[in-house]
């Protein structure tokens, strides 16, 4: 029996050509058409970026540099900041002691050169003065006697001379009974003060002695009382008749013995120090008082003199003069007017003056009180325009105080704190620049003092060093802020590298020498360390380049790099 035939396998579709996917394209929808056609750019855009990006040359984002170590010069400076002063004060005082009659500025009053400042009581050296002056009157009378011969007008002014003499002894007389009975009240008045404190001390003493006495009666009392007594507790609600001993610490008595016994102690010694400080002021004071007394004596004695000349004069004069006699009677006239010249000098040292224009500082002293010339440098009086300059350079350089201090504001200097590191760089005389923020003002100067005595700020030790200008630039006065730099050293002529290239651990030096294709770290000495540069002693020679330090950049724009890095492959 023969099978029934398989049934026949479906057909195949036919293949689909590209005529048939254009056909369908052009039958979809144009929208639709639109959006497959830029999704197909956009791949197509993707592949080519990622190819370039892939197959681009790579470049190293950190490129190493190197310099030259060459030749120049290297600069090292200290910078500090601080505020513009006056460098030129001058202290001004009396020639002479005497007791202020006036003070005719205050601190703060700008002043001008020759402008009076004070005064004291010229009655001394007035009356000096009128004696010097007799004393000329009576030479150039003599002269003139001597050259004319014995006449009536010259019989009368000697004995005119005569007579002013004997006046000048009276007047010597009158100061020197003043000068003794000053001694005198100064004698009475500080034997009282030495009593008084004297006696102090004694009352003192016994009252100080009374307390301690009582403070020791109190503490042996409470010691030697019997001990005190308190009452048993009682238990389940009986009464207790029985007592415990307690013992006497007597500790208040014991610090009020103790408080007695150092209050006598500062007090007497307080006491004490008074009595002595008494007796020096008196010391002191007689002292004073014995040079007034022998400076009147003086006085006396010169005068006296003076009257026994004028009689021998008179005398003399009774007959001609010789060509000798009359030769000498010139040289006294010439004699007596140096004496009138120094007193009149005396008289002008009463005015004190200003020797420079500036500020005024400070006052010492108030009418009526007695100042002490000679302390401190100055000008006073019709002192000429060298000597007054003489003195203000002279007390520029002083560290002295006067009765008056006046600073020259023309005369700046910028006084900074610098860490004590840096301060041991600085040395006098080094040049300094400086800047005033404010006014963008610059100035060079010189460092002209470094005061040894130290300053603590934030824990850090510094050293006051004060820089003087050359000049003040327009505009800058005393007070404004002022930034300095020091410069405290510099060599030229040497081998010079950046301090960037240079690598330091303690006192080891080392630097990245390129030698061909290959990167040598060499140790090498250094001098001069500068702002951006420093000398380099040895270790290496001119030319040789030096590795500077790698700074990373990123150069990918934000994109990440196809690969490996710039030294590995994949």
């Amino acid at each position: 029996m023969s099978l029934p035939a398989p049934p026949a396998a479906p057909s195949p579709p036919p293949p689909q050509t590209r005529s048939g996917l254009w056909q369908r394209l052009r039958g979809a929808p144009r929208r639709t058409l639109l959006i497959n056609i830029g999704l197909a750019l956009l791949v197509i855009i993707i592949l080519v970026f990622a190819l370039m990006t892939a197959f681009a040359p790579r470049e190293n984002p950190n490129p190493v540099r190197t310099v030259a170590v060459t030749r120049g010069t290297v600069t090292a400076s200290v910078t500090a900041s601080g505020n513009s002063e006056s460098s030129l004060a001058t202290p001004v005082s009396f020639v002479t002691n005497g007791v202020l009659k006036t003070v005719d500025v205050k601190p703060g009053d700008v002043v001008t050169t020759g402008q009076v400042l004070a005064t004291i009581d010229p009655a001394s050296a007035q009356t000096t003065l009128d004696t010097a002056l007799a004393q000329l009157a009576n030479a150039q009378a003599a002269l003139a006697q001597a050259q004319a011969g014995p006449t009536d007008i010259k019989r009368q002014q000697d004995a005119l001379a005569v007579t002013q003499a004997q006046q000048s002894v009276d007047a010597a007389n009158d100061t020197l009974s003043t000068a003794r009975k000053q001694k005198d009240l100064d004698q009475t008045s500080t034997n009282t003060a030495i009593k008084n404190a004297q006696a102090k001390l004694d009352t003192d003493t016994r009252a100080q002695n009374a307390l301690v006495n009582t403070a020791e009666q109190n503490l042996r009392s409470c010691q030697q009382a019997p001990p005190t007594t308190t009452p048993t507790t009682a238990s389940a609600g009986v009464a207790s008749t029985g007592s415990s001993p307690t013992s006497n610490d007597c500790t208040s008595q014991k610090n009020a013995l103790t408080n007695a016994r150092n209050t006598r102690t500062s007090t007497l010694q307080a006491d004490q120090q008074a009595i002595t400080t008494a007796k020096q002021n008196q010391k002191n004071t007689l002292l004073n008082d014995q040079k007034a007394i022998d400076s009147a004596e003086a006085q006396v004695t010169s005068a006296e003199s003076n009257v026994k000349s004028a009689q021998l004069s008179q005398q003399a004069n009774l007959h001609p003069q010789t060509p000798e006699q009359i030769a000498q009677a010139r040289a006294n006239v010439d004699s007596a007017q140096v004496s009138v010249d120094s007193a009149q000098r005396g008289v002008n040292e009463t005015t004190l003056v200003a020797p420079q224009d500036g500020k005024v500082l400070s006052v010492a002293n108030k009418v009526g009180e007695v100042t002490t010339g000679g302390s401190s440098l100055g000008s006073s009086g019709t002192t000429s325009g060298g000597s007054a300059n003489a003195a203000a350079n002279t007390a520029a350089t002083s560290s002295g105080t006067g009765f008056i201090v006046i600073a020259n504001p023309s005369q700046l200097a910028v006084t900074a704190n610098i860490a004590e590191a840096d301060a041991a760089k600085v040395q006098l005389g080094q040049a300094a620049r400086i800047t005033f923020p404010a006014t963008s003002a610059t100035a060079t100067g010189t460092v002209t003092q470094i005061t040894p005595q130290s300053t603590v700020s934030n824990n850090v030790v510094q050293y006051p060093v004060q820089v003087s200008l050359a000049t003040a630039p327009p505009g800058i006065g005393v007070g404004n802020t002022a930034s300095l730099s020091i410069t405290t050293g510099t060599k030229s002529g040497v081998l010079v590298a950046p301090t960037s290239a240079i690598t330091s651990t303690g006192n080891r030096h080392t630097v990245v020498v390129r030698r061909g294709d290959q990167d040598v770290t060499v140790p090498v000495e250094i001098g001069i360390v500068g702002d951006t540069t420093t000398e380099i002693v040895g270790g290496v020679n001119e030319g040789d380049q030096l590795v500077l330090p790698t700074v990373a950049t990123s150069t990918n724009n934000g994109f990440p790099r196809g690969g490996g890095g710039g030294g590995g492959g994949g």
